[in-house]
């Protein structure tokens, strides 16, 4: 049995989640959704804050619509009087790509903390599946019903079988500032998008030489190490499967491992 969803100001989840709400429902975010074209900004706003908490606490978001409907205090921590049903949330976030969402949200967190422009600096990747309250028992849908929304069958060990995206969070180890995040359709295996990570932290110029990314065992490839390494020069920090071996990433590299020693040191 699930837990209701009582707000407590020492709860970490609920002081999180005031902050990220503070942050989206701000003038400047406003005007960063109406410039990417989201006509119903308060429907977004609710939408984002309704996934946020499924995702924060593991629940559906039909729970959290219920929860919602239930208690007059979270409704006032959500700042709303009138509460959608989940479906109503679901569509709505559906009518938007996730190149879309990517843009509303990288937009943003550009404007709220920008990154120290000296020294070396750390990140750390990581990903989490984000699980839509499609009810499959009632209503089956049918694999092109779900590409015309964008959206695949996935897995996941936490989640099992769901219908929804991946969302790649990239976070300064120093600040604990999200400085990036990635939506994908489906569950691609995270090694597969290490490349697109890296590409979008270069285009962005958050990352610099030398820099120490840091990434799980998701992530592990030896040609994901080499592209790291090589293109990109920075230090790409894979939490490594018990079959590594250091001498067969060494035989792949195009210059050795060296070059990141600081000359000082």
């Amino acid at each position: 049995m699930k837990h209701h969803l009582n707000i407590s100001k020492e709860d970490l989840n609920y002081i999180l989640l005031e902050e990220i709400f503070n942050i989206i429902g701000s003038r400047k975010s406003k005007t960063i959704m109406v410039s990417k074209g989201v006509k119903n900004v308060n429907m977004m706003i609710l939408s984002i804050k309704i996934i946020f908490t499924s995702m924060f606490f593991d629940i559906s978001l039909d729970f959290v619509v219920r929860e919602l409907k239930r208690d007059k205090k979270l409704r006032k921590f959500f700042e709303i009087s009138d509460v959608p049903d989940a479906l109503q949330v679901s569509e709505f976030s559906s009518r938007f790509k996730a190149e879309s969402y990517i843009k509303i949200v990288n937009s943003i967190l550009m404007t709220i903390k920008p990154l120290k422009k000296r020294g070396k600096r750390t990140f750390i990747v990581d990903a989490t599946p984000i699980e839509l309250d499609y009810n499959i028992k009632r209503k089956h849908r049918s694999k092109d019903h779900l590409n015309k929304l964008d959206l695949k069958w996935s897995y996941s060990s936490s989640y099992g079988f769901y219908i929804g995206f991946k969302a790649t969070v990239v976070i300064e180890y120093g600040s604990a500032m999200p400085v990036a995040i990635l939506i994908h359709s489906g569950a691609p295996h995270d090694s597969k998008i290490f490349r697109e990570v890296m590409e979008n932290l270069r285009k962005r110029r958050i990352i610099r030489k030398k820099d120490i990314i840091i990434f799980d065992k998701g992530y592990y490839s030896y040609r994901n190490y080499q592209i790291g390494i090589s293109k990109y020069q920075i230090v790409p920090l894979i939490f490594p499967k018990d079959n590594f071996k250091i001498k067969k990433l060494d035989d792949k590299l195009t210059y050795p491992l060296q070059v990141f020693k600081d000359k000082k040191s």
